[in-house]
This record gives structure tokens, sequence and C-alpha cells, in this order.
């Protein structure tokens, strides 16, 4: 089916529910399914022709999940874009991609007189929201000026619904062109890994231009679950939330999470309707979920995954135990097994599969997984090879399948010619008390190649030397495998979905600018 459908199913089984809550704004599965029909005849009316891009540049609201739904049912393909990015960066994007149509939030008004310049082809776009810009059309006018009478999409479900560029953590973003059945496919193996109901309701907090919160949505949409929407994570906000609205489910990354069992206000009161969270995303370092365990209370699914793959393995409620065994807390640090509809390996350099326990790229092979980036068949070709993607992640297989990531294959640190793996030095920062986030990654070096430097913040009112630190990685790893250099920030540089951003860590830690440089090995 194509994902429009699910408005129009919803509004026939469950009329007055709920389907999106924002702030004092409520909308029924009816009214959206009506709004749906009324987007896209709007943009029908436009004379664009199937399978043309419609950019959304839009912080988290209801107009969001109406665009997503109108473009698949006009069949057209939806192009949301990071807000995060400078115009230029979004004129590479929009340059590429060559959209039809740019409908932008009064917020990013400035944005949009920029990209007219920048590109002066660029159709003058629909305004949702307050602020003016010469020549552009109101959403909401446009939306009551279009036919009421519904329609039906012109689109397959192996048509792209929409193209996703790559967060650029670690090069130039890619345009991942990911279809309606892609995201079907990932719904039905997210049904099994959270034990959804179609009673639970989804708090929706990570931006919607971003794959998570989309598959997140996707997925307890297709239930008919109500959609709480937020227009930014910030802890405070969310445990709101999750309390005024009896929030049951909600997708956070890693460093969410740890924002969130920190906040003061959780121990003030608990999340009592809160069944689940699930986390992906980055690395979740163990110190970090066994506090979410212990503080928020709930169960817990870790999905793992690339905006090319969506969902591939689940770690599950039942494997987050965290008194169990010693087997059952190693895997506590792993990313599960595969999905019910997906395949992963683990192969070498000569791609062939590796040992069970020995290191290599990961691979997978599954429905949700892209059929390319949009423009790009070089690229296309290198990460999709006889029908396996290339991850570009390093991990291994234990001997019951449980996926363990080691590293990027391009942060891996590889220092006087032996490979250390980022993740697990970072994991033993964060069992220091003091220590609120940390990355680690490897800069140049004349004598080494490269070295490894750890960059943290502490928390509030607690404090650690440089050597204290080394000292503490020291007693838990290989001495090689130590920070030799440890760098103390006010924050992290991420993007909006809260991935740490180390392509940006290194720069600013290799040129010092910015850096609030408060010690070094």
């Amino acid at each position: 089916m194509t994902l429009d459908l699910i408005a129009r199913r919803n509004a026939l089984r469950f009329p007055h529910k709920p389907a999106i809550v924002f702030g004092e704004r409520s909308q029924t599965w009816l009214e959206l399914d009506g709004r749906v029909d009324r987007v896209a005849n709007a943009l029908r009316a436009c004379g664009f022709a199937r399978g043309e891009f419609v950019a959304i540049l839009l912080s988290n609201c209801p107009e969001f999940i109406e665009l997503y739904l109108g473009i698949a049912r006009a069949g057209l393909v939806a192009l949301p874009l990071n807000y995060r990015l400078t115009p230029a960066e979004l004129a590479q994007i929009l340059g590429h991609a060559r959209p039809s149509l740019l409908v932008v939030g009064a917020e990013f008004v400035d944005t949009a007189r920029e990209l007219e310049t920048l590109l002066p082809g660029l159709q003058q776009p629909w305004m949702v929201g307050g602020g003016t810009l010469a020549g552009a059309k109101r959403y909401e006018q446009a939306v009551q000026d279009a036919a009421a009478g519904p329609l039906d999409s012109p689109a397959g479900e192996d048509d792209t619904f929409a193209v996703f560029f790559t967060s650029g953590t670690t090069g130039l973003p890619k345009g991942a062109m990911v279809s309606h059945r892609n995201l079907e496919a990932n719904a039905f193996n997210q049904f099994v890994a959270d034990g959804s109901r179609g009673d639970d309701i989804n708090l929706v907090s990570t931006p919607l231009y971003h794959m998570g919160a989309v598959f997140m949505g996707v997925t307890y949409m297709m239930l008919g679950c109500t959609q709480v929407i937020i227009e930014r994570f910030e802890p405070a906000a969310w445990l709101t939330a999750v309390r005024r609205h009896r929030v049951t489910v909600a997708l956070l990354v890693p460093t969410m999470i740890n924002a969130a069992v920190n906040h003061a206000d959780l121990a003030v009161s608990p999340l009592s309707s809160l069944r689940l969270v699930f986390y992906g995303g980055g690395p979740m370092p163990p110190a970090v979920l066994q506090r979410a365990l212990d503080r928020l209370r709930c169960g817990f699914t870790q999905g793992y995954g690339l905006t090319e793959t969506l969902e591939a393995t689940f770690l599950v409620a039942a494997d987050h135990v965290p008194d169990g065994s010693a087997q059952q807390q190693k895997r506590l640090a792993s990313a599960g097994r595969e999905a019910v509809g997906a395949e992963v390996r683990v192969v070498g350099a000569d791609g062939r599969d590796v040992a069970t326990g020995e290191v290599g790229e990961v691979l997978v092979r599954s429905h949700s997984v892209i059929s390319g980036y949009w423009g790009m068949p070089d690229e296309t070709a290198k990460a999709l090879r006889d029908g396996w993607f290339h991850t570009g992640d390093l991990g291994y297989l234990d001997d019951e399948r449980y996926l363990f990531l080691v590293d990027r294959l391009k942060d891996m640190v590889v220092s006087g010619g032996v490979n250390i793996y980022t993740k697990e030095v970072e994991s033993v920062l964060y069992d220091h008390p003091a220590i609120l986030e940390a990355a680690v990654v490897g800069l140049p070096d004349d004598e080494w190649g490269e070295v490894v430097t750890a960059a943290v913040v502490l928390r509030p009112g607690m404090s650690a030397s440089t050597g204290e630190l080394i000292e503490h990685c020291r007693r838990s790893l290989a001495s090689y495998k130590k920070p030799r250099a440890v760098v103390f920030l006010d924050e992290l540089p991420k993007n909006p979905s809260g991935k740490i951003l180390k392509r940006e860590l290194r720069r600013l830690l290799g040129s010092g600018a910015g850096v609030a440089w408060r010690g070094v090995a």
C-alpha cells in the first residue's frame, strides 16, 4: 500500500479518535484524512507530474504529517530538509534534487530569502504560519481553496515516498530514496519487537525531517495510535508531555535519554504511563542505559539501522535485564538480533563472512533497504552489492547472533598500526561519575599516525582532572587504548537528532577554534 492510506483506513476505523495532538490543537483521523485530500488536491492543481519533489522546511508540527501523507496521495515525493543546515548547504541539496515546490515555516523566512538568492530558479514557496515572503502562497489558504473530494494516489508501493538526505556525520549528505514498501516492512518488524498496541500513544520529539521520527510515526499510525507532537526535544518539555498526554511509547536517541534521566524533574514525579522507550541513532553507553532502566522504569527496545536500511536488528524489552547473568548484562551493550524480516552478515575485507566473535563490516538485506541514492549511481553501486547494503559499521556476532557494534569504519582510530574502537573507550569514560557526555576521536600525530583523543562534558557541580580520567581508562583498558589527550568542553557538537557529530568534533579539536580547552594530557 501507499502510506497515505494510513489516514484513509483510520478515518474509516477510528473516525473520532485523535490522530494528532500538538499543544492545544487536536485532529481526529477523519479530520486528518480530509486535510490530506485537500493537500493532495492543492498539489495536483499546481500541475506537478508524478514523482516530482516537494521540499519541506518545517519544525515539528501537524502540517508536517499532513504534507507527508498529502504529497504521497498526490503521487509526488517528499524532500524533508534539515533546518539546522546553512542556506548554502540547503542550496546544495535543493540544487541536486530540484524540487517543484518548497514548503517553509515562518521561522525560516530568512533562510528562504537566502535560498531565493542562491537558487534563482526556485519556485515561490508555500508558507506555514505567519511571516512574510514576497510572492509566497499561504499553506492554509492553499488547503482551504483546494477541492475536498477524496482521491487515490497514482503511486505504487515500490515508488519513492521520500528522499532523506543523510546527516553527513562522516561526509557529504546523500539522498536515500525510501519507498512506501520500505517503511511498511519496517513497521511490521517493529510491531513484533515493540509489542505495539492499538491504544499506544506515541510522542514525537525527534525532528520529523529525520527517518527516526518518520518510521516511529508510520509504525504507530498504522495501528491507529495517537501522535503527540512537540516542536523539538527539551528534557523538561518531554517529561511534561509524557505526563500530560499519558504517553505510552517514545523514540529517543541516547543523548536525549541521558538528558531526560539526569533532569531534576524526573525525581519529583515518575512517568507512570510510559510503557516503552525505543532508542537508537548512536551508541548507548552501558552506564547511561543502566541509569535509564533504574529511573524511567519502563520497557526499552533498541533498534539498529541506518536511514538506508531502517531497523535491521532489535534488542527487545526482554533482553533488558539490568540485574541478570553476566551474559545478559554483556548483551545490554549489543544491538540485539536480526529483525523478523531482515538478514545480517559480518564480513572481512575479502567480502567473506568472518568467524563468530570476529570484527568485520556489517551488511544488511531486507525489504526495508532502500533502492539507492538519488542521482548518485556510483554511491549506490558502492553501498549496494549483490542485494546487500554495506553499512560502514564495524561489529561482530556472538554465538546466538547478537550483534555488537564496535565503531564506524571512518571513526576507528589507527594508532601505531593498531585498531582502536572508540565506542569501547567511550563506554569506560561514561562509567566515571563526573562524566555527563563523552566522545572519542583520532587526531593526526607524526609519531603514531593518530592518537586517541577524548572530549568530555562534566556533570554540573562535578570535577575531574585529565590525569584522573586517563587513569580511570587505564584501569579498564589496555594501555594503548587509553586517551592520550582529554579536552573538557561545555557541550559536544550534535545534529538536531542528538547524534554526536564526530566529523565536526575532529574539525574543532584540530583547529582549536571556538573550543573551551580546559585541559590536555
